[in-house]
């Protein structure tokens, strides 16, 4: 009897291992079912832009969309973190500018910095530099978004400013993951730098011809005023 009892209960015991087991087979199973459909919806997102200093990563299309505001932002800061800084500020500022452009761009303008021993001048003279962001102008009616930027920077020899150099640059915008170091989700690419020829709005092209015809408007009443033609004008308007 005692026997038939210790066969009961070993197999027993042996059914509740085996469903153990099968339950936690199927918990892992499930898991590393879900995790790997994680990773491949991940990997088809992501794509590889080439640009004309290398590749960077990127994502594909996704739903939700940048503003011109969010992007607008983003430009502005990495400008001012990259170009403006001081002796102290100098490493914190471009840790923070790197992780918005793309690997070969940033390594470009550090080794220009490195070449132009900024840093080591910051240093020897007590100097700084202020960037002043003048206007971005953006094109985000297609991806990659592309645009321009056009700055000032100014360079201090302790508290006097010595000089006033205008900076200007076009890029493209590819979107990428959001992070703690870009919690924008773009990533500038093609960074180069152009002439400083900043668009006139429309605003600003009344405002000049404003200007003009109120010009010619005095010369017209001072030549009135002093008896003259427009024939005996000393020049002509």
């Amino acid at each position: 009897m005692s026997t038939v009892k210790d066969l009961n209960t070993s197999f027993n015991t042996m059914r509740t291992i085996a469903l153990a087991c099968i339950t936690g087979f199927v918990v892992v199973a499930v898991s590393a079912g879900y995790g790997f459909y994680r990773v491949t919806q991940e990997a088809g997102r992501r794509v590889y832009v080439v640009t004309d200093s290398g590749s960077a990563v990127a994502l594909a299309v996704r739903g939700d969309t940048h503003t011109p505001f969010e992007a607008r932002n983003m430009v502005k800061g990495f400008m001012k973190t990259m170009f403006g800084h001081d002796q102290y500020t100098f490493k914190q500022n471009l840790d923070a500018a790197l992780p918005l452009i793309e690997g070969a761009g940033g390594r470009r303008i550090f080794e220009n910095f490195s070449r132009g021993q900024v840093l080591q001048n910051y240093q020897r003279y007590s100097a700084r530099s202020v960037l002043d962001v003048d206007s971005i102008h953006l094109d985000m009616r297609t991806r990659p978004y592309s645009g321009r930027v056009y700055t000032r920077q100014r360079i201090f020899i302790g508290d006097q400013q010595r000089q006033s150099l205008p900076l200007a640059a076009r890029f493209r915008l590819v979107e990428t993951e959001r992070s703690e170091e870009n919690p924008y989700g773009l990533l500038i690419t093609d960074f180069d730098y152009i002439p400083y020829h900043p668009p006139v709005s429309r605003e600003e092209k009344e405002f000049l011809q404003q200007q003009e015809a109120d010009r010619q408007r005095r010369l017209r009443e001072a030549a009135a005023g002093a008896g003259l033609t427009p024939d005996t004008l000393p020049f002509r308007p």
